[in-house]
């Protein structure tokens, strides 16, 4: 037998023990360790055995899921529409306490939601994270209610978010500020303020960020500028409080553009950044702009607010808000997204952003002849 032969028939010895062992549990790690350590090759058997013990610990280390129950209070941002609205539902529905932050409570989504549920079920509370005033009394309040109800804060969801397509040149400093206070200061601020409780009932931080994170796009340069920093964060944080007792995760959920009102507002954006251009921009991006925008407004976000429907969503998020010892990540990723942040991960520079751009399907910029003297 040829060495490439061995080594093929050790691996899949190797394999196959790790495999047998975790199916067969504890009962098969000792059976290894007593038939494995009669053979001579005791190098080779430790190996396994390291191995194999390994991923036991680790499929027992990670199975354990809490319990929900109304006892514990669940505070989520950003309800109004699509991922928020969606996630206050279900997790409502999963058993627990829900305070739902709205930015307005007269929105379609604040009225669907409290004409479903109970306010023991889901309690609306008024919230901008512009205004670290509302922040303040929002934080407040929830400790009222865990105080009044003898209740104990069990994670709080950072998911608020703001996306504006556009050019850098193209943003106004409003739509920057807007997407840099409400993503990220905001979040920031929310989260500081509620440490004191999340040590007390050693609760969890679960942080909605994004695949813009992982590989920022053209033309969401700002608002992947503020998931990427969310994520950074988010490691910090993870560090710092788990001496506490608090877990803190990062939450992936995938793209559902068409199912949110994330795009709600895109024409009155474009509308902000052309009135903003200079007389030279106007000139130079005036047929680039134009068709850019067209495109963005084909994308049409829902009438009415609905629950997103992705089950993997779903079954992702209740890991992470279940798992005794949860994982950093969660990552919904549809097979696009998937195959692409692959190709993201492994190419070189120049051929990187090819794919990012063939990735992004936006109206390509023909340069042309102009004056703008």
């Amino acid at each position: 037998m040829g060495i490439i032969s061995k080594y093929c028939l050790t691996l899949f010895e190797v394999m196959n023990e790790i495999y047998s062992a975790i199916g067969a549990g504890v009962f098969g790690l000792a059976l290894l360790l007593d038939k494995g350590f009669d053979s001579s090759n005791l190098l080779r058997t430790a190996t396994i055995v390291c191995i194999t013990g390994s991923c036991l610990l680790y499929v027992l280390h990670t199975s354990e899921r809490a319990v929900p129950s109304s006892k514990y209070v669940v505070f989520i941002t950003g309800c109004d529409s699509g991922l928020g609205f969606s996630l206050a539902q279900h997790i409502a529905d999963m058993g627990f306490t829900v305070i739902a932050g709205f930015f307005n409570l007269k929105s379609k989504g604040a009225q669907a939601i409290t004409d479903k549920y109970s306010e023991n079920q889901i309690t609306p509370v008024n919230l901008d994270l512009t205004d670290p005033n509302s922040i303040t009394q929002v934080v407040k309040y929830v400790e009222m209610i865990l105080t009044a109800h003898n209740l104990n804060l069990y994670a709080v969801v950072n998911n608020a978010g703001v996306m504006v397509f556009g050019e850098f040149e193209w943003l106004t400093a409003n739509l920057i500020s807007q997407q840099l206070n409400v993503n990220l200061l905001g979040t920031f601020l929310l989260s500081k303020q509620f440490c004191p409780l999340m040590r007390r009932d050693k609760a969890r931080f679960i942080t909605i960020t994004s695949h813009c994170a992982l590989a920022s796009l053209p033309g969401l340069s700002i608002y992947g500028a503020t998931k990427a920093a969310l994520t950074g964060w988010n490691d910090a944080l993870r560090i710092e409080m788990g001496k506490y007792g608090v877990k803190v995760v990062n939450f992936i959920p995938g793209s559902f553009t068409t199912q949110s009102n994330i795009m709600a507002n895109q024409m009155k954006y474009a509308y902000e950044m052309h009135e903003g251009l200079s007389k030279e921009q106007k000139i130079f991006y005036e047929y680039y702009f134009k068709t850019y925008n067209t495109y963005l407004s084909f994308i049409r976000s829902p009438s009415e607010p609905k629950k997103i429907a992705d089950s993997n969503l779903y079954e992702l998020f209740e890991d992470a808000l279940l798992d005794v010892r949860p994982k950093a990540v969660y990552k919904n990723e549809p097979w696009r997204y998937f195959f692409y942040h692959t190709l993201f991960r492994l190419s070189p520079v120049p051929l990187r952003d090819y794919f990012i751009t063939k990735f992004m399907q936006m109206p390509e910029y023909s340069s042309q002849e102009i004056d703008i003297a």
